[in-house]
């Protein structure tokens, strides 16, 4: 992800979903009806962590999906609970009223065969009423899902699915597919027969689709002619029975007086009460079809796997692609490599790096045209040498550098082996030392330490590692050369111990150093081999990146120095060593000037 992080350290989620979008794939396992996911990475674990999340995002929108369906499906059952609940309490209060306004102390009535018809009636009655608000429920449900208001069940679109005419088209499906992978096997993708039989089976999924969308409207219509005309008789019934219940009514009007209208009420509140329990089961009952585990028409399978076998290369197509490539390479291999190569070679290349501060150039020893013959110490060996006026002049950059950040400990680091990191910070040292600054030396490459072999010391000598692991004192393992450089080495072999960078005992180890020098140059270890480099960067006040010519890539340089500006100690720039084009033109005359000037100056 950091490939997508702004200046501000912020990931950037669209453009990272879009990159992941082209880079993952889906593909229909044939003859089955699963399909798989797969995303290629360099490491493994990567590719679970990332297809783990993408499992999760998935089954989490589709979860969010059928609680949004099973909500809207529920809803106006549920205001249909809420507006009866309101009327039942209504009608409680108004029976209760009656009762103690009439004085009436029981609701039964012995008013004989007529009261006991009238009583059939309105339990009839009640029956009607209570299919009628049943078919109206199904009426309207059926009128929502042929509206589009309510999406069609899973139980109609398996109906739909049995129907021949669908089932053929199903088979047409299938058929086509298997046709379409013979194609894919025999032809290129953009070949046209592909494209053509990809067509063909497009335009059959859609046939199928819209024979499904037709056969359900067909299915709900039939259903709702059959509910509606159902609906229209049980009226008719209730409009007959409601009429006979009157013509009883009236007649028991002056026995009964407000004992019909109580019972009625009551018969009311108690169809109120039915039809509220009605609701409450198919509300349970549509819960419980969103429940089941077939409900969604997506389950996850197998679960995400971690690879056990590299995408590539693979030998059947990397045979034929490199003798192509070989072919195709003959008559421009050396534009092509030049305008591909992405190696830092040039101070141009280094300025045009993201981040990236050119402090200085080193040249290599060979381009010298002196007489220098040993680069890690030529600034103390061959004062007049090229090299040596070229470390002067990195020297001067250095310090304005190391002043503007207000540091004292510098750490001098390179991304690969061998990129001369520990000849620039002896000869740094001794330019340090002999303009009268108090400087050390400290070797915290614990993995290849240097300094002291190249200085003539003893490499298993006490130093920075006892220091860390030991607690010893700075002066039991500090030695000062003939120039005045005062070194610390990376002390004996058990007490090297990596992890010890990160720690309190650094921190103590560089503020004790920092009371006692102008200038601490860490020689560190490379940081893409290393990690111990970055937890030094971040102790020390700041740090600077060596980098080798024709050694490192431009995108390994950018991401080295992110890494090194996300440390706590400042990061100064860019030291290019040893770079070839300097062998010759416009520089070459530079160093044959600077060599001539300084051996006229030595003569006189």
């Amino acid at each position: 992800m950091n490939q997508f992080k702004d200046e501000a350290g912020l990931v950037n989620h669209t453009d990272a979903l879009r990159e992941l979008l082209k880079e993952i794939t889906a593909n229909h396992l044939k003859r089955t009806q699963f399909f798989d996911i797969k995303w290629e990475a360099g490491n493994p674990d990567d590719v679970m962590v990332l297809l783990n999340s993408v499992t999760q995002t998935y089954e989490q929108s589709r979860k969010n999906e059928r609680e949004n369906r099973l909500r809207k499906a529920i809803d106006p059952y549920e205001v249909s609970v809420q507006q009866i609940e309101s009327d039942i309490a209504d009608l409680e209060n108004q029976i209760e009223g009656d009762i103690e306004s009439s004085e009436i102390l029981t609701l039964q009535n012995d008013g004989g065969s007529v009261q006991e018809d009238l009583v059939d009636r309105e339990l009839e009655r009640n029956l009607v009423l209570t299919q009628i608000e049943q078919y109206g429920g199904q009426q309207k449900q059926l009128q929502s899902k042929l509206t589009g208001f309510q999406d069609a069940s899973q139980d109609d679109i398996r109906e739909a699915e049995m129907d021949p005419v669908v089932m053929n088209s199903l088979q047409e499906i299938q058929s086509i597919r298997g046709i379409l992978a013979e194609h894919r096997a025999r032809f290129a993708p953009d070949h046209p027969q592909v494209r053509t039989t990809q067509g063909m089976l497009d335009a059959r999924i859609q046939e199928k689709d819209r024979k499904v969308d037709e056969i359900i409207n067909r299915n709900l219509t039939g259903s709702l002619s059959g509910v509606t005309n159902a609906l229209s008789q049980l009226v008719n019934t209730e409009r007959m029975l409601d009429s006979e219940i009157n013509t009883m009514r009236i007649a028991l009007v002056e026995s009964t007086g407000h004992l019909s209208d109580l019972a009625k009420l009551e018969a009311k509140l108690q169809r109120k009460e039915e039809r509220k329990q009605d609701i409450q089961r198919q509300i349970d009952d549509i819960r419980a079809v969103f429940l089941r585990t077939d409900s969604d028409i997506v389950t996850l399978a197998v679960g995400v796997q971690r690879p056990t076998k590299p995408s590539f290369p693979i030998w059947y197509t990397m045979i034929p692609g490199v003798a192509f490539l070989l072919l195709l390479s003959v008559g421009g291999i050396v534009f092509i490599r030049e305008f591909l190569d992405q190696r830092v070679r040039t101070t141009t290349d280094v300025l045009s790096v993201p981040g990236a501060k050119l402090l200085g150039v080193i040249p290599d020893l060979k381009d010298d045209p002196t007489d220098a013959t040993r680069g890690e110490t030529v600034v103390r060996d061959h004062p007049n040498s090229v090299l040596a006026e070229s470390y002067r002049q990195f020297a001067a950059s250095f310090r304005r550098a190391r002043l503007n950040a207000n540091a004292k400990s510098v750490l001098f680091s390179a991304g690969m082996p061998n990129a001369g990191t520990t000849s620039v910070v002896l000869n740094l040292a001794s330019t340090a030392a002999a303009a009268g600054r108090s400087v050390a030396v400290v070797d915290a490459n614990f993995r290849r330490p240097k300094i002291a072999p190249m200085l003539g010391l003893d490499p298993n000598d006490p130093g920075l590692g006892d220091i860390l692991c030991e607690g010893r004192s700075i002066d039991s393992v500090i030695t000062t050369t003939s120039d005045g450089i005062s070194v610390i080495p990376a002390g004996t072999p058990k007490n090297r111990v990596y992890e010890r960078f990160d720690g309190d005992a650094m921190n103590e180890f560089l503020g004790s150093m920092h009371g006692r020098f102008d200038v601490i140059l860490i020689d560190g270890p490379p940081l893409v081999v290393a990690s111990e480099s970055l937890s030094i960067a971040n102790a020390a006040d700041a740090s600077v990146l060596v980098i080798r010519a024709y050694s490192e890539q431009r995108g390994l340089v950018a991401r080295l120095i992110r890494q090194l500006n996300e440390q706590s100690g400042a990061f100064l720039g860019v030291v290019l060593n040893r770079p070839r084009n300097t062998a010759g033109g416009y520089f070459r005359r530079n160093y044959e000037a600077m060599a001539a000037y300084s051996n006229d100056a030595e003569s006189k």
